[in-house]
This record gives structure tokens, C-alpha cells and sequence, in this order.
């Protein structure tokens, strides 16, 4: 058995595919193949198997869901055999060993729910003889147990999505980081080659995954998913308690949370709770959840007869309602990630939508924010998160953040400062963070988690 993680290898998926490949190429058993593909519900598994193999004339894909016999048949004749006309799957077979007798071939088959035109097919090609330098797939996709819910699309890191798209600016990568959330099935429609203008267009047609993986997966979960995107809509727009989301929808507060609590299974809703009160806060997963219901979820007629329309639309509020929230989630995970750590063991007391900003003013009229002060026990946890894609740090701007945090204690031990920025500190913050070992400078490029 040859395992492709889906999951693993989509952000070089290309030199994963070619390494396959050649496994392939050099298996003991040139007949018999066992591809086993993971990856979680929905993330588009098999229209990636598709895309690959169009440029491949040596490896061919067919898949036998949902056929039945006579109908497997007509296809496979159109699809693999250019169209021969055959009257059973001996026939078949003894056309296709006349084509690839003597050059490499590998076919792929789809075996899920595998039928009576599958079981007719490889009793008669083993019947005929495979020919030597044939090879039959038989394709495995599955969902590992971990990550089986249909609705589940956890965030990729920013350090993962960078790699997909290597060539983009800084500001491109984390506008369409925060529209897709890293998804595999809607990034593998992002061109490196293109602009980041062009690439939102190419998400904001009408028949992208952007546009229809989430209905997808909520008509797969849900009898009546209906019931359930207006209650992810008023989450997108702001509203996360459940007082707040059933007067918007019309619910009763029961009903509410009973829907809500099956999004929650579902992977496509999460709580943060008060720890003084008990308070849910419910949030979506992923950004692209966000993204999707402030662009698509009421705009889909203006997708069609306005699509320039929608594309100012977004350009002009994605920064603010989607990109850099998902920013600070990204360095919010990034630090949830270290909290095995006895430094950055007080995050664990971080809660969204309870722990407050603080904002402060310097007396020479420099206002600067803290986005996270959490304090315990005489230590002092602050975070500053990035306010906009091009914001920099300079010596002045650093120095007034050191001072401040300072107030709190000594950046040596009694307080622990983190600062995220998109793009790269300088030389003299970098130093700074040498000289004080409670100062951790943080660029995008390390927000991995």
C-alpha cells in the first residue's frame, strides 16, 4: 500500500505527486496497487486526483461510484478507450491490453462503494493477463478518524499557505490567507503566477470552490441546512451570544442552542467561555467561514449579473472584516501553540471576546494599544497583535511599547511581551528582543502552529 496524505502534502503537492510517482515507477508489484489518500471531509480529494492527471497521457483516472453496469460501461469506453465500442468487460479488456501492451500505463480507479461493474471490470482484466507494464490503482480516499466530521476545515498556518503561493507580497498572501483559511479544496484555485486582484476574481466566479464548498458541506450534514446559515450569517456579522443570534434569526434561545450545538459537532462552530460567569461565545471555525457569508452568502445573484460590483465590494472592506481579524487568530493559535511552555502558560487564561483590549495615550500623543493584558500571580502576559497590513516597527515605535509593558514589571521576569507584525522588525527591535528574554519579536513568517 502506497499512503499520499492529502492533508500533509498539499502545500507542495506537485514534488509529493512526482515522488508517488516514482514509488510507483519502482514497486516490486507492477500489477496491483493499493493508493491510499487522507484528508478530511470535503477538502477535495478527488478534484485534485483530477487536475494532477490531466497533464499525464500515462496515467489514466475512472471512477465506478454511482454507476451501474451498462453505464460504466459507455463511460469507460469514452473516458479510457477513446471511444471504442465494446459489449462487455471482456471486450474491454481485450482492447485495452491491445493499447498499452507495450508502454507504461497506470490506471487509477475509484473504488468507493465499490459495485458489480468494478468486480466485472478486474475479473476480466486479470482473466485477460495485465500487461507488464500496466499498473491498477485501486484508490483508498478516506478521512482519518482525527478529522472525519464532514464540516471540519481547520485553519492552516500562514507559514503553510506561504508556501503555496511563494511569489505573492506579504499583503496578497495574508488577504487570501484570511478569504480561504488555508482550505485545500479553495487554494488549490489560487495561481502564484497571477496577482492578488486576479486571484479574487478567479475565487469570486460563480462555479469556484470558494463559492461552493460550504453549501456542499452543509447540504451533506444537515437535512434542512437552510435552518443553519442564518444562524452562521449573524455569527459572521458580529453576533456570539446565543441571546443575540436567536433575536436576530427569530429562534427561541432553546431552539438556538440546539442548532448551534450541532454546528459545534459539526466542526463548523466554536465556544470560548467567561470563566467568571460561565457566558458561550460561539465563533466560526475557519476565516473562510467569515468570508464566505459577508461576500457570498447574499451577493450570489450580484456574483452573476454584477461580478465587478462584489469584486470592489471586497477589495475595499477585506482588510478589515477578514483579513486582519484572521490575523490576530493566527497569532492567537501561534501562542495557544507555545503554552507548554512555563512562560506563556498564563494564555491558557485567555478567552475571545472576554479579555479586553487596553488602549493607551503617551503624554506626547502616541496612542498605542495592547490587544491582550492577562495578569496572575505578579506575572504579566501582553500581547500587541497587527492593526493593518503595512503597519512597521520602528526604534520610537518599539521603544514606546517597552516602556509601557514596563509599567507592569521587568521584561526579564515578571512580565512577557509579544509584538506580531506582518512584516519584519528592525535591526534595533531585533536587538532589543536579545537584550530583554521576556521580548519576543514575532514576523508573519514564524506564525506556524
Amino acid at each position: 500500500m502506497i499512503t499520499f496524505s492529502f492533508e500533509k502534502d498539499i502545500v507542495r503537492y506537485r514534488s509529493a505527486w512526482e515522488d508517488w510517482k516514482w514509488s510507483i515507477y519502482n514497486h516490486l508489484d507492477p500489477h496491483r496497487i493499493l493508493l491510499n489518500i487522507h484528508g478530511f471531509y470535503g477538502c477535495g480529494k478527488r478534484e485534485f486526483i483530477r487536475q494532477l492527471l490531466q497533464n499525464h497521457k500515462d496515467i489514466s483516472y475512472f471512477s465506478f461510484y454511482g454507476l451501474n453496469n451498462h453505464d460504466a460501461l459507455s463511460l469507460f469506453c469514452e473516458q479510457i478507450l477513446d471511444n471504442y465500442q465494446a459489449n462487455d468487460w471482456n471486450d474491454i479488456a481485450k482492447q485495452y491490453i491491445k493499447l498499452y501492451a507495450f508502454r507504461f500505463h497506470l490506471l487509477i480507479l475509484d473504488t468507493e462503494n465499490k459495485n458489480e461493474a468494478y468486480d466485472g471490470f478486474i475479473n476480466a482484466i486479470c482473466k485477460a493477463g495485465v500487461p507488464e507494464r500496466t499498473y491498477l490503482a485501486d484508490i483508498l480516499i478516506e478521512s482519518p478518524s482525527v478529522i472525519c466530521k464532514p464540516g471540519y476545515i481547520a485553519p492552516r498556518s500562514l507559514v503553510d499557505f506561504m508556501r503555496v503561493i511563494p511569489t505573492l507580497d506579504k499583503a496578497a498572501i495574508v488577504r487570501l490567507h484570511g478569504l480561504t483559511g488555508g482550505i485545500p479544496a479553495v487554494v488549490k484555485e489560487l495561481d502564484a503566477t497571477l496577482s492578488f486582484e486576479d486571484n479574487l476574481r478567479r475565487l469570486l466566479q460563480h462555479g469556484s470552490a470558494y463559492s461552493k464548498l460550504l453549501p456542499e458541506i452543509l447540504t451533506r450534514q444537515f437535512r434542512s441546512p437552510e435552518s443553519y446559515h442564518p444562524l452562521m450569517y449573524q455569527i459572521a456579522l458580529g453576533k456570539h451570544r446565543v441571546s443575540e443570534i436567536a433575536k436576530a434569526v427569530g429562534f427561541p434561545n432553546n431552539k438556538c442552542d440546539k442548532y448551534l450545538n450541532a454546528l459545534i459537532k459539526a466542526g463548523l462552530v466554536e465556544t470560548e467561555n467567561d470563566r467568571s460567569n460561565g457566558y458561550s461565545r460561539y465563533y466560526l471555525t475557519n476565516s473562510y467561514l467569515n468570508s464566505w457569508y459577508h461576500y457570498i452568502y447574499r451577493n450570489q445573484t450580484l456574483q452573476i449579473m454584477n461580478p465587478q460590483k462584489l469584486f470592489d465590494q471586497v477589495v475595499a472592506t477585506v482588510d478589515k472584516k477578514i483579513a486582519i481579524p484572521a490575523l490576530h487568530n493566527s497569532c492567537i493559535r501561534y501562542i495557544y501553540n507555545q503554552t507548554n511552555k512555563d512562560r506563556y502558560s498564563l494564555f491558557n487564561f485567555y478567552a475571545k471576546g472576554f479579555t479586553k483590549s487596553l488602549h493607551l495615550k503617551h503624554r506626547d500623543g502616541f496612542k498605542l494599544t495592547f490587544d491582550c493584558v492577562i495578569q496572575k500571580d505578579y506575572q504579566s502576559l501582553l500581547c500587541v497583535f497587527p492593526h493593518s497590513i503595512d503597519e512597521k516597527y520602528t526604534k520610537d515605535k518599539m521603544q514606546y511599547y517597552i516602556t509601557a509593558a514596563q509599567t507592569y514589571g521587568t521584561l526579564d521576569d515578571d512580565v512577557t511581551l509579544f509584538v506580531f507584525s506582518v512584516n519584519r522588525f528592525s535591526d534595533w527591535c531585533v536587538h532589543q528582543a536579545s537584550l530583554y528574554p521576556q521580548l519576543f519579536c514575532v514576523p508573519m513568517e514564524r506564525l506556524k502552529y
